[in-house]
């Protein structure tokens, strides 16, 4: 389920998506140095609503 959160949801949130996006990293060898703007390895720490 699609739903909005709210500003003080956004780490848990991140955290999850990092996370799942993590396992196709580890499938495929994605490392922060061959692909560093892979999602998993987001760093971006301004938020943009």
């Amino acid at each position: 389920m699609i739903q909005k959160i709210n500003k003080n949801e956004i780490q848990n949130c991140v955290k999850v998506i990092r996370k799942s996006f993590m396992t196709v990293a580890d499938e495929f060898g994605f490392t922060v140095e061959n692909a560093p703007r892979f999602t998993a390895f987001a760093q971006r720490k301004k938020v943009i609503f």
